[in-house]
């Protein structure tokens, strides 16, 4: 499994990732917008010329970073693609210096909110009616 930065050519397979995995939709702009602000934060898991996986994040201060996305395809998970990932996209946080990771989850969906806890994040806030079909938000952070 290969973990590396996101190319512009990967901008179709990571699109069709996230439309195949997560719940909201989102326009592929989205990609080619934020990227380049911190090109370091936007990380591809790839395995035989394929991408299996994805985390999309942003610099949100000097010291602070945030997840937008995690996708992992489906025969994928529960096989260390997200955790590696994850470790990848905080050890860039903590080369930049910054001290806190924060995110946002669908309240309903634990698996997620259990695997963010597992790596030390902390349930901080509920944010009502956060995505587009009206469901609450959880805000995570963890303090590195």
């Amino acid at each position: 499994m290969l973990i590396r930065y996101f190319r512009p050519s990967d901008l179709w397979a990571v699109y069709e990732l996230a439309s195949n995995t997560l719940k909201e939709r989102y326009n592929p702009t989205v990609f080619t917008e934020l990227s380049p602000y911190w090109p370091n934060g936007f990380l591809v898991a790839e395995e035989m010329g394929r991408i299996v996986g994805f985390l999309f994040g942003i610099m949100s201060s000097e010291s602070e970073c945030r997840v937008l996305m995690l996708a992992v395809k489906k025969e994928y998970r529960n096989k260390g693609v997200g955790s590696l990932l994850l470790n990848n996209f905080i050890r860039e946080g903590a080369m930049r210096g910054v001290h806190l990771v924060s995110l946002e989850v669908r309240s309903s969906n634990l698996s997620a909110i259990r695997f963010y806890q597992r790596f030390g994040f902390m349930l901080t806030g509920r944010i009502p009616n956060y995505y587009s079909n009206g469901e609450d938000g959880y805000t995570l952070m963890l303090h590195l």
